[in-house]
C-alpha cells in the first residue's frame, strides 16, 4: 500500500472514530441546539487535523507546520482513549442495574476525564526508553565475540516530532551501555523533510569507535531516501541493505525493506548473498516476516522492528494477531531466534499505553 492510500484509509478510520465519540458525548451530555451543532463541527474538523498537518509538514516544512503536526498527533492519541471511553460507557449502559443508581452524565464525566488523564500519562511514559537484556547463544561463535554485547534499536522515526534532542538522549543511553556492536533495524527517519544531519551527527560519538550497521525500513521510502542514507553513511553507519558482512567470524546480513517485501523476494536475495552456513549469522529485517526463508538460509538470530508492539493497547492485540505472536520479544522459530523490538520512538500518536519504548542489549554466547 502506498503512502497516499495508507493515509486515506487512516483518515477514514479517524473520521469514523470521531463520529462515534461525538455520538457518545451527544447522548450522555444531552447536547441540544447550537451546542450540539458546534460540538459536531468541532469533532468533524478536528478529525482532519492529522492528515492536513501531515501534508503540511511535507509541502511547507517549518516550525509552525511541525507544531501543528505534533498537536494533531497528541490529539489523535487522545481520541484513541476517548474512543475506549465511549466503549466503556456503552458497556456500562448495557448494565442497566448499575446505571439506575448513578446519573449517566456523571459517569461519563469520570470516564472521559480518565481517558484524557491516561492520554497525558501515556505521553510522558513514551519518552522513557527502557533497556531490555537477553543472552543469545549462536553456534560456532568465535572467542572474539563470546561475552560481547550487541545493542539493537529500531523505529526512532526522526522527523517532525522526534528531532535532535531525542537523538542526543538516545545516543547518551546507548553510550552508557558500552556495546561492542550496534544494529539499527530501520525507520530511523519518519519520512517528512528534515535536515538529516541534525539527527545522524550525534551518533558519530558511537559510530567512530563501535561497528554500527543499518538497514532501511518502510519509512525511509516515504522521504528522500538517498539523502537519508548519505547522511547515515557520512556519520559512520554501515549500510547493509541486501548485503552481508563477516566481522571477525560473525556473519551479519541486512535485508532491505523494499526488495524483500515478499517471501519469494526474500528467498532470492538470501540465495544471491550465498551465506556461509558454518558461521554464526545475525540477520536484520525490518518486518518480522519470512522466518521460514531466513531459517532455511542458515540464520541464527533475526532482528526486526516495525510493529511498535501496537504502541497503544488494544492495538497491541491486533499486531500480535497479524504477526502470529512475533510482534514483540524473543521467540524461537525452529532453529532461528527472532527478536522484534517495540521501537525506540513512535509514529502517529506520541503516546504509549501498556507498551514501552526500548533498546535491546544481547550478550553473545557460544551454543555448545
Amino acid at each position: 500500500m502506498g503512502l497516499a492510500a495508507f493515509l486515506v484509509v487512516i483518515q477514514l478510520l479517524i473520521t469514523a472514530v470521531h463520529w462515534i465519540i461525538f455520538r457518545s458525548v451527544d447522548h450522555y451530555f444531552d447536547l441540544t441546539g447550537a451546542t450540539e451543532y458546534y460540538v459536531f463541527w468541532l469533532f468533524l474538523l478536528s478529525s482532519l487535523t492529522f492528515l492536513l498537518s501531515n501534508i503540511a509538514t511535507r509541502i511547507i516544512p517549518s516550525r509552525v507546520s511541525r507544531l501543528a503536526y505534533r498537536l494533531a498527533t497528541i490529539w489523535l492519541g487522545t481520541i484513541h482513549f476517548l474512543f475506549l471511553g465511549a466503549v466503556v460507557m456503552a458497556l456500562l449502559e448495557l448494565s442497566s442495574d448499575f446505571l439506575l443508581l448513578i446519573t449517566p452524565s456523571w459517569v461519563a464525566y469520570g470516564v472521559y476525564l480518565g481517558a484524557i488523564l491516561i492520554s497525558y500519562l501515556s505521553l510522558r511514559h513514551s519518552k522513557q526508553i527502557f533497556v531490555r537484556r537477553h543472552t543469545v547463544a549462536l553456534p560456532n561463535l568465535p572467542s572474539r565475540w563470546r561475552g560481547k554485547r550487541a545493542l539493537f534499536f529500531a523505529d526512532t522515526h526522526y522527523g517532525s516530532i522526534h528531532r535532535a534532542k531525542a537523538a542526543e538522549r538516545l545516543v547518551n543511553l546507548i553510550e552508557s551501555e558500552e556495546p561492542d556492536l550496534i544494529f539499527m533495524g530501520g525507520d530511523f527517519f519518519d519520512g517528512p523533510p528534515i535536515d538529516p544531519d541534525l539527527v545522524t551527527f550525534p551518533y558519530r560519538r558511537l559510530t567512530q569507535t563501535i561497528p554500527t550497521f543499518f538497514i532501511s525500513g518502510n519509512h525511509e521510502e516515504y522521504g528522500k531516501k538517498a539523502e537519508f542514507l548519505r547522511s547515515l553513511e557520512t556519520n559512520g553507519f554501515r549500510i547493509i541493505n541486501d548485503e552481508k558482512v563477516v566481522l571477525d567470524g560473525l556473519q551479519i546480513v541486512g535485508l532491505d525493506f523494499m526488495t524483500t517485501r515478499t517471501e519469494a523476494a526474500t528467498a532470492m536475495t538470501l540465495k544471491h548473498l550465498e551465506l556461509d552456513r558454518t558461521l554464526p549469522t545475525i540477520i536484520l529485517k525490518h518486518i518480522p516476516r519470512h522466518m521460514e526463508m531466513i531459517e532455511m538460509s542458515g540464520g541464527h538470530l533475526m532482528l526486526s522492528g516495525h510493529t511498535h508492539q501496537g504502541q497503544v493497547w488494544p492495538v497491541s492485540l491486533i499486531t500480535h494477531f497479524v504477526y502470529s505472536g512475533y510482534d514483540y520479544g524473543l521467540k524461537p522459530y525452529k532453529n532461528l531466534q527472532v527478536y522484534t523490538t517495540s521501537g525506540a520512538g513512535s509514529w502517529g500518536p506520541p503516546q504509549r499505553f501498556l507498551t514501552q519504548s526500548e533498546v535491546v542489549v544481547f550478550t553473545l554466547e557460544n551454543k555448545e
